[in-house]
């Protein structure tokens, strides 16, 4: 029986493998108890610490702690690889205050929906662990629904179902609403339906995200989110750190910059660049006079486009937005992002 759910997950991932891959996220894009779907951009590795905390009644007013760190690498393919490590977890009451990981892979598409399908092992429980996220966006609302199965759930030997939704409300930019609910299918004694709310947040001109989170549930592993805990409410916060590798090694945009510029073509209808993952692709363009070099933000942050000797400057571009500018004589001209200085480029004119 087990084997036959766990085949029938397996078609569903499968199922998936047919479209294209869905865009990164940050926490201004989904819930605290649900992923949304989280892949990131490609070649990145994510880190997010989520701290979970209760206190316990007077006298004592002992505070509890329960953090999970959680470590993600995107590969080309719409793939993320990923773990999630939780000391203090209660995924095994047997056992008492348990450390929990938890080792998956993710796979997601956008078309037509946005859908995403996980598999990985939790090593605490002993069981395979399965999810199939589906979601939505009718701006400024994004609606999140979740299918888990899990093999030996919580350390015990049967099979055990959850089903939840949530939703995220876009106030702004960098502001977001957020909640979830969860539940475990076949509910027993001292299990409570999983809620979360928060209130998510971008840090302006940096890749970090950071959410303020009122939650009932222990740790951020699949069984952790999907099972309430009887008492008080935890507090709690998120924080987002993604390291892009592409800032730091590798020099793949020279040769693509030099073969667009060898065309006259390019002098026409203009040369496109981008900035991607906090960098500048392709950091060097060789032009030949009087091109237009069209840059496009694919980061999900606002950069700039800004000449060293100031003698332009593109200004604030938002995420999906481009900026273009006229090279009209010949030289070599250099150029960073105002907000991410480490953000550095030349534009050859020959």
């Amino acid at each position: 029986m087990i084997e036959s759910r766990l085949i029938t997950l397996s078609v569903v991932l499968a199922a998936c493998l047919n479209a294209g891959p869905l865009e990164g996220q940050s926490l201004l894009e989904r819930t605290p108890n649900l992923s949304g779907g989280w892949l990131g951009a490609t070649g990145t590795l994510q880190f997010n610490f989520i701290h979970r905390f209760a206190v316990s009644s007077a006298p004592a007013h002992k505070v509890s702690n329960s953090p999970t760190f959680f470590f993600s690498y995107r590969l080309p393919a719409p793939v993320l690889l990923g773990v999630n490590y939780a000391t203090s977890s209660d995924i095994s009451t047997a056992n008492g205050a348990v450390n929990e990981f938890e080792g998956f892979a993710r796979y997601a598409t956008n078309q037509p929906l946005n859908v995403a399908a996980q598999l990985g092992y939790n090593y605490s429980a002993k069981s395979v662990d399965g999810e199939v996220t589906v979601s939505h966006a009718f701006q400024p609302l994004r609606l999140i629904g979740v299918a888990r199965l899990f093999s030996h759930g919580y350390g015990v030997d049967t099979t055990r179902y959850a089903v939840g939704a949530g939703a995220v409300w876009r106030l702004g930019r960098w502001v977001a609403l957020a909640g979830d609910a969860t539940t475990l299918i076949d509910r027993r004694p001292q299990e409570e339906l999983a809620w979360s709310a928060a209130l998510q947040l971008g840090i302006p001109y940096s890749p970090h995200t950071v959410s303020f989170q009122v939650t009932n549930t222990n740790t951020g592993t699949l069984e952790g989110a999907s099972r309430g805990l009887s008492g008080k409410p935890r507090g709690g916060f998120e924080f987002t750190i993604p390291f892009t590798f592409s800032r730091y090694f590798g020099r793949h945009g020279e040769a693509a910059a030099k073969t667009a510029a060898a065309s006259p073509a390019a002098a026409r209808t203009g040369t496109k660049a981008e900035m991607r993952t906090m960098t500048f692709a392709p950091n060097r363009i060789e032009i030949a006079v009087g091109t237009t070099v069209v840059w496009t933000n694919n980061d999900p942050l606002v950069h700039t486009i800004t000449a060293d000797d100031g003698s332009w400057d593109s200004g604030a571009v938002d995420p999906g937005k481009t900026w273009s500018h006229t090279f009209s004589k010949a030289g070599e001209y250099a150029f960073h992002c105002t907000p991410h200085p480490f953000m550095k480029g030349v534009v050859v004119v020959r």
